[in-house]
């Protein structure tokens, strides 16, 4: 019996294996390594393939926009799209912070006051759930950073607070310094818990450039620093180093693109000058290494903020006048979505529809 396969459908076939895989198979031979190529945003490879093209979309899925109104009133705006065809579905005026969205449920908060809220809004005569204050005063608290997700091991939904209290040192006046607290709230559980866990260093810069809800995990980035992930099942921190970049880059954002964390560079802004975008995907959590760089493609003028990915690799961007765009790579076409926002207050997510009680 012969052994042989047509390379047509070994391409096939390959189109189907995970890209972690992939990268390892390269190694097999030469023939698989110039089969399966080098990742590149714009190439017809298996690889290319394997992280570009998004399973069937489910009918429940929704695109939701969060921005802050131009307006004297600068509200929070929440913007709900269909996935499939981007035509809104809804638009809701808040006054609130979006922490992040998980299996139907929106996580919300008051940055002055670290107040908490979870709210379904496939059910809004329910309302909002305002989960316990605080256990500090809330005039010593500094600042707080928010995570939200859901815990497969227990089942149960999971906020997780990063708390930057302040206290003035004994005996000394106008003296303070800062201590970091990790408190957990779970669904099911009702109330706090404190965490005895060391607080990476970063969380007291707070100045978030990006945040990101996975399955049983939520990701912080800040300026100069790694990524950092919060497991929900164990409650512990895990780091990540970010890839080496191949220059200065003016702004950086993490999304995901098809179920893989993309870390997005954004380098020039501006009507005039000249824009590029560096794309890297991480196939494998806490290897260095498996970071890949996809591309680095140029962007028309006028475009500013990366935002994510919608379908087969098309860019949600921020324009220079504060408008949500969106950018096709491989066609260089824009299409202005209609949803206008105060600069850099942006922020997309997956959203799923589901009738889970708060």
């Amino acid at each position: 019996m012969s052994t042989y396969l047509p390379e047509e459908l070994m391409l096939k076939i390959l189109c189907r294996v995970p890209p972690k895989s992939l990268i390892r198979f390269r190694c097999v031979s030469k023939s698989w390594l110039e089969m399966i190529g080098n990742p590149d945003f714009f190439s017809h490879n298996p690889l290319n393939y394997s992280i570009l093209i998004s399973q069937e979309t489910p009918n429940h899925l929704l695109l939701l926009v969060k921005g802050t109104e131009k307006f004297i009133t600068k509200r929070e705006v929440l913007s709900f799209l269909s996935y499939k065809t981007l035509d809104s579905v809804d638009q809701i005026p808040h006054t609130l912070k979006l922490v992040a969205s998980c299996k139907g449920l929106l996580c919300l908060h008051k940055f002055r006051t670290s107040d908490v809220y979870l709210w379904n809004p496939a059910t809004p005569s329910v309302g909002l759930k305002a989960l316990p204050p605080v256990t500090f005063r809330v005039r010593d608290v500094f600042g707080s950073c928010l995570g939200f997700g859901f815990d497969s091991r227990s089942n149960d939904f999971k906020v997780v607070r990063i708390l930057i209290i302040e206290f003035q040192t004994k005996g000394i006046e106008n003296f303070f310094h800062m201590n970091k607290y990790v408190e957990v709230y779970s669904l099911s559980g009702g109330s706090w818990r404190l965490l005895d866990l060391e607080v990476p260093m970063f969380f007291g810069f707070l100045i978030c450039s990006g945040t990101l809800a996975l399955d049983g995990a939520f990701i912080w980035w800040m300026p100069g620093h790694d990524i950092v992930v919060f497991d929900f099942s164990d409650e512990v921190f895990r780091t990540m180093p970010l890839p080496r970049l191949s220059s200065y880059w003016e702004s950086i954002n993490i999304s995901l693109l098809n179920g893989h964390v993309t870390l997005l560079a954004f380098a020039g802004s501006g009507m005039h000058a000249k824009c590029s975008l560096e794309i890297w995907v991480l196939l494998e959590f806490g290897v260095k290494e498996s970071w890949t760089r996809l591309t680095t493609i140029g962007l028309p003028m006028g475009l500013e903020m990366p935002l994510g990915f919608w379908r087969r690799g098309e860019l949600f961007m921020e324009s220079s006048e504060g408008q949500l765009v969106l950018y096709d790579p491989f066609t260089r076409t824009k299409k202005n979505l209609q949803i206008d926002a105060i600069k850099r207050s942006f922020q997309i997510v997956l959203h799923t529809k589901s009738s889970v009680a708060v």
